[in-house]
């Protein structure tokens, strides 16, 4: 049976964000963050190649081995709480339910838009990007914070971009099925959501999903 990644960026309003944070605690703690633990951190970094060497010339091919470590490091440093399933549907229900300005949602058939996006722009630029692998729930006080951040990592000069969305091609080749995938709006859609939850006074929300 085949199985469809879903990586959700909606805006939320304050009140269901405290109210998500008062129902589930742990999760929305652990939602989004990165692993305390230094070795956990080297685990994680350890399979990411940068998507530009430190000379400026462009990286050696990546192979499918480094590919798949890099997945299952996006699945090591992510939230498993026994109540995440409950806690994400809360939140699914309080962003908006059509794509808009303020909802962005890549379903990608046995693939994982956030971890395509996160292997396309490289290391360092994945550790700067807020919260943690495409996951975050941030108020509106913590998207103010976190906007020029997002805008540092994902407004592209055109041969950066090119680079980028190359790099997110070769992983949508080798680790979904989906050889239609919009990257254009796996870059843009993101960031378009976080200014417009900026722009509003609004929170916003990252969710990884597998159905």
């Amino acid at each position: 049976m085949s199985v469809m990644g879903v990586w959700v960026v909606g805006s939320v309003a304050d009140n269901p964000i405290g109210e998500t944070r008062r129902r589930f605690p742990d999760a929305a703690a652990a939602h989004g963050t990165w692993p305390a633990s230094s070795a956990d951190m080297s685990q994680w970094c350890e399979p990411l190649e940068p998507a530009e060497l430190l000379d400026g010339t462009p990286e050696r091919p990546s192979s499918i081995d480094e590919i798949v470590r890099f997945a299952g490091a996006v699945d090591r440093v992510r939230n498993d709480e026994t109540e995440v399933d409950e806690f994400q549907d809360y939140l699914l229900r309080a962003v908006p339910q059509q794509e808009s300005e303020g909802m962005f949602c890549a379903a990608v058939p046995r693939g994982d838009g956030a971890a395509a996006l996160m292997w396309g722009l490289g290391r360092d630029t994945t550790l700067r990007f807020p919260g943690c692998c495409g996951q975050f729930l941030f108020d509106a006080a913590q998207v103010r914070a976190a906007l020029p951040a997002a805008e540092q990592a994902l407004v592209l000069h055109p041969p950066r971009r090119a680079h980028v969305a190359a790099r997110i091609r070769l992983w949508l080749d080798e680790m979904a099925d989906d050889p239609n995938c919009d990257i254009d709006e796996l870059i843009d859609g993101p960031l378009r959501v976080l200014r417009y939850a900026a722009r509003t006074g609004v929170g916003a929300v990252g969710l990884t999903l597998w159905y």
